[in-house]
């Protein structure tokens, strides 16, 4: 077993996650695997997740029922159905054929993980780095969807999942209602909150007391809305009344 602490890039969000971590030799092997088939090196922040025995399982844990690629699942084909629902529908086609796609070499793209209902499909940009972008879909993997950046980085991606988790599941919301930006609610988490994981989509994560009560900021159709948590009822109380007079 590997101490949480032991890793380079994940070690905060294995610690939220709180599981002692165990390499898979087999994941490795796939990974190696991989290299040698595509000519590409997997990112090593890539690697150190799914290397892991449980890090599927623990991004698969730590959300709504997403679906998790696997390391043996990493940079398999995937199939989409052509001609594509895309207004570009040729002639005299009646019915669409099932067809193989590869991301990776057309791409430069490996999906790992798609919503439960397969409304959007997340992908790690492979650009050379060693933590690199992460990038959602709302079109499947096919040849003409379109990519918009999710977050700067994987292992920002992962720890973010599993910090929003309790909060999605077990949070409680604040209305916050008028001006389109919480500004006395934003005073207050700048000067007693520490920023969480970010990510490009506009969500904004804020946390005391060692992640123990957390703030999670999301706006939706041009109004913002806030879920808090905390680990137990003390921090629960503490933290709303920190925060509930600010949302008016």
């Amino acid at each position: 077993m590997m101490p949480a602490g032991t890793l380079r890039f994940h070690g905060r969000a294995a610690q939220l996650a709180g599981l002692d971590l165990e390499i898979s030799k087999e994941a490795e092997v796939v990974l190696d695997r991989f290299e040698s088939v595509h000519g590409r090196v997997v990112p090593a922040s890539v690697r150190e997740w799914f290397t892991l025995a449980q890090g599927a399982a623990v991004l698969r844990k730590f959300s709504n029922d997403d679906m998790v690629y696997d390391a043996e699942r990493l940079g398999r084909e995937e199939i989409y159905y052509w001609p594509e629902d895309n207004g570009d529908w040729p002639d005299n086609v009646e019915e669409q054929e099932e067809r193989a796609f590869d991301p990776v070499g057309s791409l430069g793209l490996l999906p790992f993980l798609v919503e439960n209902q397969g409304v959007w499909v997340m992908a790690v940009r492979l650009d050379g780095s060693e933590d690199p972008p992460v990038m959602i879909s709302f079109d499947d993997v096919t040849p003409s969807a379109a990519w918009q950046p999710h977050a700067d980085r994987f292992s920002d991606l992962v720890h973010a999942r599993i910090w929003d988790a309790p909060v999605h599941l077990h949070g409680k919301q604040l209305a916050l209602p008028g001006a389109p930006e919480p500004s006395a609610l934003l005073e207050v988490l700048r000067q007693d909150f520490t920023p969480g994981p970010p990510t490009v989509d506009g969500t904004q994560r804020h946390s005391r007391n060692g992640d123990r009560q957390r703030v999670l900021l999301e706006q939706w159709r041009g109004q913002w809305h806030a879920t808090v948590w905390a680990a137990d009822e003390t921090g629960q109380a503490s933290l709303m009344a920190a925060v509930a007079p600010t949302t008016g």
